[in-house]
């Protein structure tokens, strides 16, 4: 004879279905560098020779990325894994964020924070400081 299915047991297995049936790596809009990388180049756009678009999206985008590095310079500098020099501005960060990227093409389906902390590193060693 055939036992009944608990609750439980039909919600977990509901779940797991939507879960599998779902992209398989996939990122929340936002996320990846793909995203985020157009900011980053209107920002060096605007630092550098005075005008960037000023569209709405754009302006997002921007926003994000000067978010994003400001960001991950507070974390990494605290946690000592990067040594900018007291020199060392936000549109510097910014553009070793975007070489990298040009650099490691591959790396614009990936989350950002993975290439942007790669970038950084290889940017700010502290090795070359401690030294």
């Amino acid at each position: 004879m055939r036992q009944p299915v608990s609750n439980g047991r039909l919600a977990a297995a509901l779940i797991a279905s939507v879960l599998l049936a779902g992209p398989a790596h996939s990122l929340p809009i936002g996320e990846a560098t793909e995203d985020i990388i157009g900011g980053c180049n209107q920002f060096i756009k605007l630092a550098r020779k005075g005008r960037s678009r000023q569209d709405p999206d754009s302006m997002r985008q921007l926003g994000e990325c000067v978010g994003a590095v400001r960001a991950m310079l507070a974390t990494e500098i605290a946690a000592d894994a990067i040594c900018p020099t007291e020199s060392t501005k936000l549109i510097d960060a910014v553009t070793a964020f975007s070489l990298y990227v040009i650099q490691n093409p591959a790396e614009m389906k990936t989350p950002y924070v993975v290439p942007l902390r790669r970038a950084l590193r290889a940017a700010y060693p502290c090795s070359a400081v401690r030294q």
